[in-house]
């Protein structure tokens, strides 16, 4: 490479990459999105994933997302809500992770490379200031699956 040549920068590795379209989040992404504010107790928000059959809450407070609950999430705060003084309620604020956000516009491999660097399995995707939709861990993997 000379001097004057930029090394080239892919959103995933390159070993990773193959002859498939890399497409825009927006083509990918599912809009089926179930939501739940920071207040919401979270038994309420384990039994509302359970019945919308949904593995990601995103948190909203407003049009403003405060981050993504998981199921991991959630049940983590289900055992914390025992203690030696009793039982408390906690509420999706204290349990909840952060969410990751791309622009529709982003490509799926970008949402892979953000997954990856970050431990989450799930990124939503805004448009305009607002959550439209949600690729997940699953849907790279159907996605990109031989």
């Amino acid at each position: 490479m000379t001097g004057a040549e930029k090394p080239v920068r892919f959103a995933a590795p390159p070993e990773t990459l193959d002859d498939r379209p890399d497409p825009l989040l927006r083509q990918v992404m599912s809009d089926r999105l179930l939501a739940v504010t920071p207040a919401t107790p979270v038994r309420t928000a384990l039994e509302a994933m359970l019945a919308q059959d949904v593995h990601h809450l995103p948190v909203l407070d407003g049009h403003h997302c405060r981050g993504m609950a998981t199921e991991a999430d959630l049940l983590r705060g289900i055992a914390a809500q025992r203690s030696p003084l009793g039982w408390t309620v906690l509420r999706v604020a204290d349990v909840h992770g952060p969410a990751l956000l791309l622009p529709g516009t982003a490509r799926l491999s970008e949402a892979a490379r953000l997954m990856t660097d970050r431990g989450r399995d799930a990124v939503l995707v805004e448009t305009g200031g607002r959550i439209r939709g949600i690729v997940t861990a699953t849907d790279l993997v159907r996605r990109w699956r031989p």
